[in-house]
């Protein structure tokens, strides 16, 4: 029993922290002169899917372009779901799974303190 509840809590964490999970609405965007002028089909009509608003490139802060979150705390999300798999499956297995999703994690912990 306590298996299930510690997998259920695992998958609605990894469904809640998974970057698929979160969907960003994004206004309709409008057509510029250059998207009307141009007739027939294009490479930027056969996209499928959700794009990034081409806007003017925004000047960041040097502490913000070296700061690298993204790689540490994807470590330190699949370190801590390793670590509760492992103590899911228990046994030699489990421990061995365990112990290295906690060396993950603390490495990623690491990299994002620097």
């Amino acid at each position: 029993m306590r298996k299930r509840i510690i997998a259920s809590v695992a998958a609605a964490v990894l469904a809640v922290t998974s970057p698929g999970a979160i969907a960003v609405a994004q206004a309709p965007q409008k057509a510029t002169t250059a998207q009307r002028a141009s007739a027939g089909p294009t490479v930027a009509a056969s996209v499928v899917g959700i794009r990034r608003a081409e806007t003017a490139k925004k000047v960041a802060p040097a502490a913000e372009t070296h700061m690298g979150a993204g790689k540490n705390v994807a470590l330190m999300v699949v370190g801590g779901a390793a670590l509760i798999i492992g103590a899911v499956i228990g046994g030699t297995a489990g421990v061995l799974i365990a112990v290295a999703g906690a060396a993950v994690g603390l490495y990623g912990l690491y990299n994002f303190v620097q």
